[in-house]
């Protein structure tokens, strides 16, 4: 019965995104001869190695786990400024914007008040830190996506191999090494509304070291009627040191300083007024690491994360004027790893290792504490490959973590993986994963007090939970991959259930005396468990093809099926989403690039003040980019003339509280037209 349902509402979703099959036409214009020269033969003889599934070197097709790679042609060839709209080409990925310089990222749509069930890391350094009010910074990320060689997302319960961060998946941003691409280039970006890029980079040195150093500056005005400009000025400097053949030394060095409008000019109470916010990043990575053959290596890392939040604003009513309101925090983590990897035997090798963590949140008036919320994290894990066949492979995973808040827990994770054929692989799966409760949600405590009586209390729009149990994700998927060498193209489709056990929602609850003079009109909320089990059952196809001479397609497609026994729940997660980009070369060296992406209708975003949910209708986005190498003063050039989210204006992310008393969208999005120009010398 299940399986009918799912045929039906694939029936559907295909018929409401007609605008997808139009666009499918679209190559025929293309004049390009179906055969392949021998290079790009090649490139189908073998499927990519990634690092992320299980931290060992595996061909995509023995991966334990769905994946999506996204290299660094795919980013080049985008034209996009931004790292979180590449994302938009994962199947099942949710990414929107609440404004120009906010973008909530989200697989399967879930955590709408607070993001948590991806793990976000550079070279496998986690950066995500659990915050308040929104997702990862994206955009403030220390690393440029001019030094990212790749982007490999893992789809679906990654905690054993990254902890509890990871209930659902992990991003990671692996850049190139050091010593690659030697040279100096500078970026420049102009446009409406009001872009302007700067960027200058330069890798070389002397052996044993090499150094690669880029710095520069991001600004746009935001979308059009918004409150929402940007100005991000970042610095990465990574370094490699060759010791000997053995031990190799590598650091990472990241600084983020991004100055945001935010706020509406009518939020209820001034709960969200305007105002600049100003966010800053630190990242540090080190790492040792010793080889002592192809499947023999140690390595012993160290990282910390530090992000300091600067939002404070005037909010009140005419009757209450001047209540300060503020978002100020810190929020640190420090790690230290080790792990290694070997093979012990021709058929079966593994990796394991140890990792101590401790993430820190100070926020006085999120928390009504000067004091720091600290939770020390320990964890062991591990993962086992073995080779059972010559044509089927079985990993097996475990991880085992403790912190003071959630107790200890425990991730298993088991995949068999058979090839059919050399094109064809079969893969199932079940999986445990486990999602930390942030600080914010078990510790927030946020008061606010009359101006000019300390003493009378206002609103308490957070109360704390200390007993809000940690989200459990049970996994089970099956998975089907094809190379199909006649269409030049390589196929997946994913089949799964995730069950979702003590979700945290927010949920309105009567105050402890002293009652605020304002409850009614600010109610007072806190973060509680979901009684009842969220089940989400999909479909997600992926599909990449090279289908004539210099053309290339990428389409990611989901459809889901909600069962969480509430309505308000299940408008959290998007019921399908589909994108598909058309890269095309063309005579006389010119490049184009075609994005269409289309989001089923969600309830997504968050606000101080708890209202209805607010689902915002589906929409469909378009960005098109046109490039052509030139030569500029001797030197190797690209322009890059680019267009986002052509045709009708839409919202993507809702701010529920400026919606209470509007049916229609507050702040929908806006054209953005820029000309790039990257210069390599």
């Amino acid at each position: 019965m299940m399986m009918n349902a799912m045929t039906a509402a694939v029936g559907e979703r295909i018929r409401r995104g007609s605008a997808v099959s139009l666009l499918l036409s679209l190559p025929a214009l293309a004049s390009a001869s179906p055969i392949l020269d021998e290079r790009e033969s090649a490139y189908f003889e073998h499927l990519p190695v990634v690092l992320t599934a299980s931290r060992l070197p595996q061909a995509l097709q023995d991966a334990p786990g769905a994946m999506t790679v996204i290299d660094r042609g795919v980013i080049e060839r985008s034209g996009y400024r931004d790292l979180a709209r590449l994302l938009r080409l994962v199947p099942g990925m949710l990414v929107g914007q609440e404004r120009g310089n906010a973008s909530w990222v989200s697989y399967h749509g879930l955590g709408q008040s607070i993001p948590g069930e991806l793990q976000v890391l550079i070279d496998g350094a986690p950066t995500y830190v659990p915050v308040s009010f929104g997702t990862s910074a994206w955009s403030g990320l220390p690393v440029f996506l001019s030094e990212i060689e790749r982007i490999e997302v893992v789809r679906g319960a990654s905690g054993n191999s990254y902890g509890a961060s990871a209930l659902q998946g992990a991003v990671n941003l692996i850049t190139r090494p050091a010593a690659e691409d030697p040279g100096s280039h500078v970026q420049i970006a102009i446009g409406d509304p009001s872009i302007r890029d700067v960027e200058m980079g330069w890798a070389g040195g002397t052996a044993p070291l090499a150094l690669r150093i880029t710095a520069g500056e991001h600004t746009d005005g935001g979308f059009r009627g918004l409150h929402d400009h940007r100005r991000t000025q970042r610095v990465s400097l990574r370094g490699d040191a060759q010791i000997n053949p053995e031990n190799t030394f590598s650091f990472r060095l990241g600084s983020t300083h991004e100055t945001t409008g935010r706020g509406y000019p009518d939020s209820p109470f001034g709960n969200n007024a305007l105002r600049d916010g100003e966010d800053t990043a630190h990242l540090l990575h080190l790492r040792w690491q010793h080889v002592d053959s192809i499947d023999s290596e140690w390595s012993l890392s160290a990282y910390h994360h530090q992000l300091d939040y600067r939002d404070r604003w005037i909010g009140g009513i005419p009757s209450i004027p001047d209540v300060p309101l503020s978002r100020d925090r810190r929020d640190l983590r420090s790690s230290i790893e080790f792990q290694q990897r070997d093979r012990w035997s021709e058929r079966v090798r593994g990796v394991w290792g140890a990792e101590a963590t401790q993430t820190q949140t100070r926020s006085p008036f999120s928390f009504s504490s000067n004091a720091s919320v600290r939770v020390p994290i320990y964890r062991l894990f591990s993962n086992i490959e073995w080779q059972a066949t010559d044509a089927t492979q079985l990993n097996l995973g475990l991880a085992l973590e403790r912190s003071n808040d959630d107790g200890w827990r425990f991730s298993p994770r088991l995949y068999a993986n058979h090839r059919l054929t050399p094109a064809d692989t079969l893969r199932i799966g079940v999986a445990r994963a486990w999602r930390s409760t942030s600080p914010f949600e078990r510790h927030s405590d946020t008061r606010i007090y009359h101006p000019a009586n300390p003493a009378l209390l206002l609103a308490r729009p957070f109360l704390p939970n200390p007993d809000l149990r940690q989200t459990r994700a049970d996994t089970f998927e099956l998975g089907y991959i094809r190379q199909l060498h006649w269409a030049r193209s390589t196929a997946e489709i994913r089949i799964f259930q995730e069950r979702l056990r003590d979700l945290v929602i927010r949920q309105q609850v009567t105050p402890p005396p002293p009652t605020p003079l304002l409850a009614a009109q600010i109610p007072t909320t806190r973060e509680e468990n979901f009684g009842n089990d969220l089940y989400v059952r999909g479909v997600e196809l992926q599909w990449e093809a090279h289908p004539w001479r210099n053309g290339d397609i990428r389409l990611a497609w989901s459809v889901l099926q909600r069962d969480a026994g509430d309505a308000q729940v299940e408008a959290g997660i998007a019921p399908y989403t589909a994108s598909l980009m058309w890269m095309q070369r063309w005579p006389q060296r010119w490049s184009s690039m075609v994005h269409l992406n289309r989001v089923g209708p969600v309830a997504s975003g968050d606000s101080y003040i708890a209202g209805q949910t607010y689902v915002v209708r589906a929409y469909t986005s378009l960005d098109i980019a046109l490039s052509r190498p030139i030569r500029l003063a001797g030197q190797s050039a690209r322009l890059t003339l680019a267009a986002l989210n052509l045709g009708p204006r839409h919202q993507e992310v809702a701010n529920p509280a400026q919606q209470l008393n509007s049916t229609q969208p507050v702040n929908r999005v806006s054209r953005q037209v820029y000309l790039g120009l990257d210069m390599r010398f």
